[in-house]
């Protein structure tokens, strides 16, 4: 990754899971990494109600000495940038500006296990791998990828991410599938030989692969939630979990199974955006 995004609404904890992360996964002193903060403009009513705006040089000075605070604590060397307007919006336009390979967020997914707005709309909107980091977890060695599989998604598009990744961090990637009661005979080895053929690929990059078939299910929903189960129980080993962000081929729409990986989960979560191929992706 050469080039990563960090986005901050001056949440500490938020930003500081993101830091630790960044300072603990991508080492490679050839990363560049990109601060930046969009202040949202207070509307009409806003006013109204008594809003106030921060000044722009009130927030480049919070800045200027958050700069200073990352170098002395992360030891990373950050370029922090404010914009402002619309704040998915103004995001989705740096990433475009300045080629950034990895957008990096923050979630408070603790108590209610809830997902900032618009890390909610991020998800939905990105046209690059995000990555989300909770921030009640703290950083380990990524040795166990987890990949989940599901009959109707075609996981190519997420597998060279996954690849890439494991090659980075010396890791495995774990496929996982499951089938459930009412599944037709063909589907289920197509699913298998789908499963058969990532793990094949996979394993002729040079990286180790092996699939985890789950028990049968009741219905196809509940993968989404055995899936949260089997990635966060410490004993199947998981380190990150790739799953599937935003579906281009309806422009922005992104499946809400995805977005419950993301507000469960104790281990960072990449959201690969699908890209335009006509194929069904739904989940995962």
């Amino acid at each position: 990754m050469r080039n990563i995004l960090i986005t901050t609404d001056f949440n500490d904890l938020s930003l500081n899971a993101c830091l630790k992360f960044c300072k603990f996964l991508f080492k490679d002193s050839d990363t560049n990494y990109s601060l930046l903060h969009v202040s949202e403009e207070v509307g009409f009513f806003g006013k109204l109600l008594g809003q106030q705006e921060v000044s722009e040089d009130v927030q480049r000075l919070h800045f200027s000495e958050l700069q200073k605070n990352i170098k002395t604590l992360y030891g990373l060397d950050v370029t922090a940038y404010i914009r402002r307007g619309r704040i998915t919006g103004e995001i989705n336009n740096f990433i475009r500006e300045n080629k950034i390979d990895l957008l990096v967020v923050g979630t408070s997914n603790t108590g209610l296990n809830t997902i900032g707005a618009n890390t909610h709309k991020l998800i939905r909107t990105a046209e690059i791998p995000l990555m989300t980091v909770a921030v009640n977890i703290e950083p380990k060695p990524i040795r166990n990828i987890l990949l989940p599989l599901e009959l109707n998604l075609s996981s190519r598009q997420k597998v060279p991410t996954a690849i890439k990744l494991a090659k980075e961090y010396g890791a495995k990637i774990t496929i996982l599938i499951g089938s459930w009661d009412g599944i037709e005979s063909d589907q289920k080895l197509h699913l298998e030989y789908t499963a058969s053929k990532a793990e094949n690929f996979i394993l002729s990059k040079g990286v180790e692969c092996n699939v985890v078939k789950m028990p049968m299910l009741a219905q196809s929903k509940d993968f989404a939630d055995e899936s949260i189960k089997f990635m966060n129980n410490e004993a199947n080993g998981v380190d990150m979990c790739i799953v599937m962000g935003r579906d281009i081929t309806t422009d922005f729409a992104a499946d809400p199974r995805a977005q419950d990986v993301v507000r469960y989960a104790k281990v960072p979560v990449i959201c690969v955006p699908l890209k335009k191929s006509g194929m069904n992706a739904a989940f995962l």
